[in-house]
């Protein structure tokens, strides 16, 4: 998940709560129940002490602090825990940068990117070090190239194509090789 603690700790202990009950009961029958690895994942993301979660639970007032810790670790919608909804979808990037800026921390959603960015930046940089004339002229790579036979050429891209199916880094992969096939 894309928030951090520092990320966090930038974020008010200003109350967003819309439902005081809601948020008690929903914070309450979430946090109580967890084991105390899971339990102490948030407190340290939040920065505060467990006291201030239990505070959550007693007096229905939710900082974003609380909200977005619980909501990274739990995989539940901050907005679930605020009172805003009734339903407990999953947390996407697009959702905390939503909710941040609906919060009044536009700023700070800026600095969350999506795994879809991430993924694209690193494509991006893949080509870019394919397409490189260091790359291409490095004498590793011509020797590799002298010693690789038509046979085995077939077969490695073969190889490729059936990992490329499992999708990830392969399916990223295959996708730069068929691009420098085709220059």
């Amino acid at each position: 998940m894309p928030i951090t603690k520092d990320i966090i700790s930038r974020l008010k202990r200003t109350n967003i709560s819309i439902d005081t009950e809601k948020t008690m009961l929903r914070v309450k029958d979430d946090f109580l129940p967890l084991r105390n690895k899971t339990k102490a994942a948030i407190v340290e993301l939040t920065g505060l002490k467990r006291t201030s979660i239990y505070r959550v639970f007693r007096e229905g007032l939710m900082g974003p602090k609380v909200a977005l810790a619980m909501a990274q670790v739990l995989n539940v919608t901050p907005y679930y825990y605020t009172g805003e909804t009734n339903k407990r979808e999953p947390v996407t990037d697009a959702l905390l940068k939503s909710f941040l800026i609906d919060k009044g921390y536009k700023k700070l959603a800026e600095f969350i990117q999506s795994e879809e960015d991430k993924e694209q930046k690193a494509v991006t940089a893949g080509n870019d070090l394919l397409l490189s004339s260091d790359f291409s002229n490095s004498p590793e790579l011509n020797e590799a190239a002298s010693l690789l036979t038509e046979e085995s050429a077939i077969t490695l891209l073969r190889a490729l194509l059936i990992r490329e199916k499992t999708g990830g880094k392969a399916a990223q992969t295959a996708s730069i090789v068929k691009r420098c096939l085709l220059m």
